[in-house]
């Protein structure tokens, strides 16, 4: 809102609300329970089918009545008149959210201004985190003008361990998404005067070694891989890489602290951890690094001979893009705390995530029926990362998705150019705030 000591509140209709929701989650991949009780959740297999065969982005006339629901759900009439009256006079509007868990999901940019405009045609959309985030901060980020000249770090589907693959943690690229992705990376690297040194990263790659890339000065980061999340353990947040849990006398393996990836036994619990289950690295390791940690060989690994926090081993570049299964799941949460909360505390100003899980270009393939030259999942981090690299990232991104819609509506809902994928993006933006408040812009409005 523009007058911020004038404040407005609506109260959502929470049958209209439920509707729109559950209606969403039905259009995506994540697996839902089974209407049969006796098999549990459905498969990944028969999720992704749903999704993309009949879910609502399986269509242009599904996605427009799940835009509309969602729109009458969570965007009062008088404020999409509002936003609609402001683009007409002034031009292209920002809009900031901080959603509750229950509409953390919801595709703002989609949703339905009038009968004709939607909120991407006249606005840019950005997540503000809680105010708690600025309060005592790890780090400020820096100006992107100050550290755009240093080297990007991406991390393309990295390797895991074996353990990892047991339970379902396998890769996220096949080889031509994962060839077109690091040959896009390397064109754009080399338009832009750089070197290529971005792609270099050890095969398995591990917390240590992502600790020693960051240290040596970074733009900006891209994860491309696996995050997960315990829905009751905001902390719990994780990418995962090639890290394992040690033997209590090896000394090898990772000290962490996520839970270890181990199966369970006969009896429901989990079996005792043994070297080599593999350790995700977690919301609460970026946060508070080795301060739990009493072993000084745990320390030394990092170049320390002290406890340090997350922000001293890991220092967070100024921009990040998380592309992985719901890397924004902190606002899903009582609690906001997750892998973007955690980043934007040691150092990150924009963290650029997904909202929800995202097929693979393969499903796309094998069970859309796409052409196997269209790869919508790997187009999507390319779009980030090409975006992140210029003067204003989020207008860019933006941009981009206008022109997925354009194409979406135009061939009248072909799979390939389906919101499922370019419609997840969202990003968190928590700039170095100065010692005094500034006016909010009279272009911005807030929800």
């Amino acid at each position: 809102m523009d007058l911020p000591n004038v404040p407005h509140a609506v109260r959502l209709d929470s049958e209209t609300l439920f509707a729109a929701v559950s209606l969403l989650d039905n259009a995506l991949t994540a697996p839902l329970l089974s209407e049969d009780s006796s098999t549990g959740i459905e498969s990944k297999e028969s999720a992704a089918t749903r999704a993309l065969c009949s879910g609502a982005f399986a269509t242009l006339e599904g996605e427009r009545r799940l835009a509309a629901l969602l729109a009458e759900a969570v965007l009062p009439e008088a404020l999409r008149r509002q936003l609609g009256e402001r683009f007409d006079a002034q031009g292209i509007i920002h809009v900031r959210i901080t959603p509750s868990p229950r509409i953390a999901r919801v595709p703002w940019e989609l949703l339905f201004v009038d009968t004709r405009r939607r909120l991407l045609d006249i606005a840019v959309v950005t997540f503000d985190p809680p105010a708690t985030v600025h309060a005592h901060r790890s780090v400020l980020p820096p100006h992107w003008d100050d550290v755009h000249h240093l080297p990007p770090l991406h991390i393309v589907d990295p390797l895991l361990p074996a353990s990892a693959l047991d339970h379902g943690f396998r890769q996220t690229l096949a080889g031509l998404s994962k060839n077109a992705l690091l040959d896009g990376i390397s064109d754009e690297i080399a338009a832009t005067g750089g070197t290529d040194v971005s792609t270099e990263v050890p095969r398995k790659f591990d917390r240590v070694a992502l600790s020693e890339a960051l240290k040596t000065g970074r733009s900006r980061m891209l994860y491309f891989g696996h995050v997960s999340a315990r829905p009751d353990e905001p902390g719990s947040a994780s990418i995962h890489l090639f890290d394992t849990a040690g033997g209590r006398t090896s000394g090898n393996g990772m000290w962490g602290m996520a839970a270890v990836v181990r199966p369970p036994m006969a009896s429901g619990e989990m079996v005792p951890i043994r070297e080599g289950y593999h350790l995700p690295l977690c919301a609460l390791d970026f946060l508070l690094g080795t301060q739990q940690c009493s072993d000084e060989k745990v320390w030394r690994r990092y170049g320390s001979n002290r406890r340090n926090y997350g922000h001293e081993i890991w220092p967070i570049p100024c921009r990040v893009a998380l592309i992985a299964c719901e890397g924004g799941v902190d606002f899903r949460s009582a609690e906001t705390f997750g892998l973007v909360v955690a980043l934007l505390d040691s150092g990150a100003s924009l963290v650029t995530t997904t909202r929800w899980t995202l097929p693979t270009d393969d499903a796309f393939h094998r069970i859309g029926g796409v052409r196997r030259s269209v790869l919508p999942t790997a187009d999507l981090a390319l779009s980030v990362d090409r975006a992140h690299n210029q003067a204003n990232p989020v207008e860019a991104v933006a941009k981009w998705q206008r022109s997925r819609l354009r194409e979406w509506e135009s061939s009248s809902g072909e799979l390939a150019y389906s919101p499922i994928v370019w419609a997840s993006l969202t990003h968190t933006v928590a700039d170095a705030r100065p010692a005094e408040p500034i006016a909010k812009s009279a272009h911005s409005s807030s929800i």
